[in-house]
């Protein structure tokens, strides 16, 4: 993972092509991006805590804490996490809370109600993986259909699409599509949080496998031109 991460900051300042949009989470104006469209590798996985963070390198605490909430059960709104990441996004809440959180969308079933079918979470998910160990159906969204009205009138919306499971081989797989990442903030983040997330699937629907591959796709994968110089140490720290 630590390789795949080095190698994709690298192709995004050889490639990436600097574009200006009319707007960046909500706002208006944003500074300028470079972004490499339709990013597509493969990252084996880490088998247990240590080696995540030892490869992934993720922001701890935050990074810990955080996955936690999200597998906790709870639909949390804000994630009290939220005040140790960054500078704080209490700028981006409206009233008391976030446009969506990550525990909302893992813990969902609560707070909708389906067309013809009851609404699933993680808990859906790991007991479809009990019961159908070689199943192709299970798929954890998280770009909700809400999102795209949500982004008409320019709320934030969720940077990852969803997480779809398969077990083949002995191994637990993961094809993980994001319609938007930042490299320098959040990927080393993201990617640790999917492995966690597949030791968890792979633990509490008891399957006797192996983790495999991580399938990381980004259609858009991005930073600010003003980031050239984090990426170029954080390519050297890794080295």
């Amino acid at each position: 993972m630590k390789q795949s991460i080095k190698n994709l900051r690298i192709k995004l300042l050889k490639f990436g092509k600097v574009i200006k949009t009319a707007k960046w989470q909500g706002k208006d104006n944003p500074p300028e991006f470079l972004e490499l469209l339709h990013v597509s590798t493969f990252v084996p996985m880490s088998q247990t805590i240590e080696e995540m963070i030892k490869e992934a390198d993720p922001m701890l605490p935050w990074a810990n804490i955080h996955f936690e909430e999200r597998v906790g059960g709870l639909p949390l709104n804000p994630p009290p996490s939220h005040r140790l990441w960054l500078r704080g996004n209490e700028e981006y809440m409206s009233g008391d809370k976030f446009s969506h959180s990550y525990p909302e969308r893992f813990w969902s079933k609560n707070l909708h109600s389906g067309i013809r079918f009851p609404i699933g979470d993680l808990e859906t998910l790991i007991h479809l993986l009990k019961d159908q160990p070689d199943t192709r159906q299970a798929y954890l969204p998280i770009y909700f259909p809400e999102d795209i009205s949500a982004a008409l009138i320019g709320e934030r919306i969720p940077c990852t699409l969803g997480f779809h499971f398969i077990v083949r081989d002995g191994r637990l797989d993961l094809f993980y599509p994001m319609r938007s990442c930042d490299v320098i903030r959040h990927m080393h983040n993201d990617l640790y949080m999917a492995n966690r997330l597949a030791l968890y699937v792979k633990e509490q629907a008891k399957l006797e496998v192996k983790l495999g591959n991580i399938h990381f796709v980004a259609t858009s994968l991005h930073c600010f031109t003003n980031d050239r110089y984090a990426i170029e140490k954080a390519i050297k720290c890794a080295e």
